[in-house]
């Protein structure tokens, strides 16, 4: 383990806890789709997830730690007979879910460049002004 890589939280008003980390911490927009919005600051990730109907539980949805080796990763952790409930591969990253004590989900997560985040739905760029032909 090297270090945090993303915490991911459920929020039951996240266009607010958008506000409050961006106005408020100064964390940047890197990406946004119907049911999230995820955050940078520095080359770490918060996510914030909507809670289910707005009623749903609030807090940690899970915690990504960020690993500095995948190979032989999966091995190492049947041996310490933690449970495994899944696994992703992405372009940028791949990552092993795993329950931890007190069923906490955890996320070990490996990336080629630990400073490349991509998002599968990013913050859509408004287009920049067309500028004026200028007639003589």
């Amino acid at each position: 383990m090297i270090g945090f890589d993303h915490v991911d939280l459920n929020v039951k008003d996240r266009e607010r806890a958008r506000r409050f980390f961006v106005e408020q911490l100064g964390m940047d927009v890197i990406g946004e789709g119907p049911d999230h919005t995820y955050l940078l600051m520095g080359d770490q990730v918060l996510g914030l997830h909507d809670a289910r109907d707005g009623n749903g539980p609030t807090g940690v949805h899970h915690v990504a730690l960020r690993v500095s080796e995948w190979t032989g990763l999966r091995s190492r952790v049947g041996r310490a007979r933690v449970t495994i409930t899944g696994e992703k591969e992405r372009d940028d990253s791949r990552s092993l879910f795993l329950r931890g004590p007190e069923g906490i989900s955890l996320e070990l997560v490996w990336r080629p460049d630990p400073h490349v985040h991509i998002c599968s739905h990013p913050t859509p760029v408004a287009p920049a002004p067309e500028e004026e032909d200028e007639e003589a």
